[in-house]
């Protein structure tokens, strides 16, 4: 249950309720309403009590980094359909299990390269399940992790320059091709 303040205490809050800023201010009055008169304040009763300086403004948060471009080509459901029926057929296969990590990388990028000049749309990216299964590569493109240091850094390597703007879906492998421990890109068809 709460209690009127008195006199002195309502002088003292209105002193420290004037050097509140509100997050949200509110819309003006409108016409037909009159503003409520503001409180009388006796300086001389609430000499003794000093307000406290405003604190300082907390410093704005850190932009957390922005995510890799999103692709600018969108498969149709047809695709999703024939990658859940297990009927896609890669047109290319990258293996990088059991490859040290640049090694990877670097197969990674000139296979990709490669196919894109030789017009193949298809790749299966293959890059073994690591000691402990999780997610899929593909999965891990939204911000998951798992052990495997190759299947781990795929998402950040498909998300670099060189290989994002070839890129325009990333997605599961079937468990005929591997599964969790591989992932489809689909390359972005050419143009002219």
């Amino acid at each position: 249950m709460s209690r009127r303040l008195a006199p002195d205490e309502q002088a003292l809050w209105a002193l420290v309720a004037a050097t509140v800023k509100p997050l949200h201010p509110r819309k003006p009055a409108t016409p037909s309403t009159a503003p409520a008169p503001a409180p009388i304040i006796d300086r001389q009763r609430v000499g003794a009590v000093r307000a406290r300086p405003a604190p300082a403004p907390l410093p704005a948060p850190a932009r957390p980094p922005a995510p890799a471009a999103a692709p600018t080509e969108s498969l149709d459901s047809g695709w999703d359909r024939r990658i859940a029926s297990g009927k896609l057929a890669p047109d290319l296969v990258i293996d990088l299990h059991g490859l040290r990590r640049e090694q990877a990388r670097h197969l990674l990028y000139t296979r990709v390269a490669d196919a894109e000049r030789n017009g193949l749309r298809v790749i299966l990216v293959i890059t073994g399940k690591g000691h402990d299964p999780g997610p899929s590569p593909a999965d891990l493109m939204e911000g998951k992790s798992a052990r495997g240091a190759i299947r781990a850094d795929l998402p950040r390597w498909l998300g670099e320059d060189g290989l994002s703007s070839r890129i325009a879906a990333v997605r599961r492998a079937h468990p005929r091709h591997g599964g969790t421990g591989a992932a489809y890109l689909i390359l972005k068809r050419r143009r002219g």
